[in-house]
């Protein structure tokens, strides 16, 4: 961890919010519990979506800025915009991704005199250490840009509480190595009591999306996105009638209905767990299907017209990406290397010589993100 990085041990914090100060600095950025609550949930999702590394998760921080004797950024709510994967596990967003956050950042820019505006970006990090990439600066310049804005990035973990860090601008820049405070992305851990139930915690929605945009015009506003649910954190119902109120006949009646109270609540717990399994399981078959789409070079080697043709699918959104690649052919003893630059792997194919042993082709694809990616095939002479 940097010298100058610190985790948080003695959490500051007031009755609704974790409150992130630095000393020396500025700002002071007041978190909802809520959201932490919500965000975790959202992030550990992703996270369990992807074998070991994760997918991430991105979106908007909406809120209040006042200044006053320093800047105070309250973040109340968040906006998951969705991703699509295309170029991997990582929250790199393509034309399409772009649009619908373009979207999203529209609606919270026109909710002028709203309680909650646009106060910045966040995005979970699967990555090595807490630190912003380019990807992240491009996107604040992009849709934010406005110096009072901030920058949250998440990094969750598998066996331990998932890491928190706030970025801010200074003199026109952001410190990008790391934040200067670091802290656990927990309620309980920042002082603000349990996390309050699945079933109690207001749902952020989605922004509307660029099909549904474009199919049914601008559709609701931010309001309607981040509406608010009951002020206990439930939903509100209709009212209850009124029960007459009755003598019980027996003691026995009265054991047989306390019997039945602690019972329904039970069956409702387990309904509530194995709901929330069956989401997370159906999330994580989708994502994995996302993800590995785009991981997926399409590699064969079939015997035509006496030779061997190795071919790829171009049309993968692995080549698409491709600023190069090497197909290493092992044939027996002989071992051969072919350097492919990014003309070449649009072609799809090679041809190699007749074999009489078995041959293994192995094709690598090095993307713009610096990620390599590849896929083996082996090909077995027919028998005579």
């Amino acid at each position: 961890m940097d010298g100058n990085v610190g985790l948080m041990e003695n959490p500051v914090q007031s009755a609704s919010h974790y409150i992130w100060e630095v000393a020396g600095k500025p700002v002071s950025i007041h978190l909802d519990f809520q959201v932490v609550d919500r965000m975790a949930m959202d992030v550990m999702k992703g996270f369990g979506a992807v074998p070991r590394r994760g997918a991430e998760v991105g979106g908007l921080l909406l809120g209040s800025v006042q200044n006053a004797d320093r800047l105070v950024v309250k973040i109340e709510e968040f906006v998951p915009i969705a991703c699509d994967y295309l170029r991997g596990p990582s929250y790199f967003l393509t034309e399409k991704d772009d649009a619908r956050f373009a979207d999203a950042v529209a609606h919270a820019k026109q909710a002028v005199g709203d309680d909650r505006k646009l106060v910045g970006i966040y995005r979970s990090h699967t990555r090595d250490g807490l630190a912003l990439a380019d990807e992240d600066i491009q996107l604040f310049d992009k849709y934010c840009g406005d110096p009072s804005q901030v920058i949250l990035l998440v990094r969750p973990f598998a066996s331990k509480t998932s890491i928190g860090g706030f970025f801010f601008q200074e003199n026109g820049s952001f410190r990008r190595e790391s934040s200067y405070l670091e802290f656990p992305f927990k309620r309980r851990d920042l002082g603000g009591g349990t996390t309050l139930p699945a079933r109690n915690l207001p749902q952020a929605q989605e922004a509307p999306s660029l099909e549904a945009l474009e199919e049914n015009g601008p559709g609701p506003d931010l309001r309607e996105w981040v509406k608010r649910r009951s002020p206990d954190g439930g939903t509100q119902t209709e009212p209850i009638e009124k029960q007459r109120a009755t003598v019980p006949k027996s003691s026995a009646q009265f054991r047989s209905r306390w019997v039945w109270i602690p019972l329904s609540f039970v069956f409702l717990v387990l309904g509530l767990v194995i709901g929330f399994q069956a989401a997370l399981m159906l999330n994580k078959g989708e994502v994995q299907k996302s993800v590995a789409g785009s991981l997926s070079i399409g590699l064969s080697a079939q015997i035509e017209s006496g030779k061997i043709v190795v071919r790829w699918d171009r049309r993968s959104a692995a080549v698409q990406n491709a600023q190069n690649g090497t197909l290493h052919i092992q044939d027996g003893d002989f071992d051969k290397t072919v350097n492919l630059d990014a003309r070449q792997l649009q072609n799809g194919s090679v041809i190699y010589m007749s074999a009489d042993n078995n041959v293994s082709f192995r094709l690598e694809v090095i993307t713009q993100q610096k990620t390599t990616i590849s896929e083996t095939v082996n090909f077995a002479p027919a028998v005579p």
